[in-house]
């Protein structure tokens, strides 16, 4: 299986087993440590979007406490997501501490991060779809905002989308 094709029509999560979840992190810190200095711009790539995903994690945490601890179908409950690529690299990049494996090991299962209180990975170890999805019930409360919040999320979004790409990009320029 190709790391880059489509994700969208995946039957299987990435790395959902154990020993390979392991040995992609493995892998990975492995390439980002032996190019060092030449890993500099993905990592300021990587810090940015960092600094952005922060600056919406209060509006997130908003739009979440008024609508998931009363939704009756929870999107963490049906969703088949997982951490990709860009999710790990970022995590990597940055210095995080990394999920002790996938959120899922097959699309049979709910995620092994959700609990009764929900979430248990740190808002900033998430996949970035757990992130910028928002259910009708939050789009509705969030089109409540002034304008001016709601553009300057939809700016925030976009250029996370773009940074994700360039840190992915020159990742992949240095190693190949």
């Amino acid at each position: 299986m190709k790391l880059m094709e489509n994700d969208f029509y995946r039957t299987e999560p990435l790395w959902g087993a154990t020993d390979t979840w392991k040995t992609v992190n493995r892998n990975l810190e492995c390439l980002i440590r032996r190019n060092g200095s030449k890993m500099d711009r993905a990592v300021a790539l990587a810090r940015d979007v960092q600094v952005r995903l922060e600056s919406i994690f209060s509006l997130l945490d908003d739009l979440c406490a008024v609508t998931c601890p009363w939704c009756p179908d929870q999107c963490c409950l049906v969703a088949k997501v997982w951490i990709d690529f860009k999710d790990l690299l970022f995590l990597h990049l940055n210095g995080h501490e990394i999920p002790p494996a996938q959120l899922l090991a097959d699309f049979k299962e709910t995620c092994n991060y959700l609990s009764p209180r929900g979430c248990m990975l740190p808002r900033i170890a998430r996949p970035w779809v757990c992130t910028w999805y928002l259910c009708p019930t939050q789009k509705a409360n969030f089109r409540q905002k002034p304008e001016s919040v709601q553009d300057k999320f939809t700016r925030t979004i976009q250029a996370i989308k773009t940074g994700r790409k360039g840190m992915e990009s020159e990742f992949i320029r240095i190693v190949s």
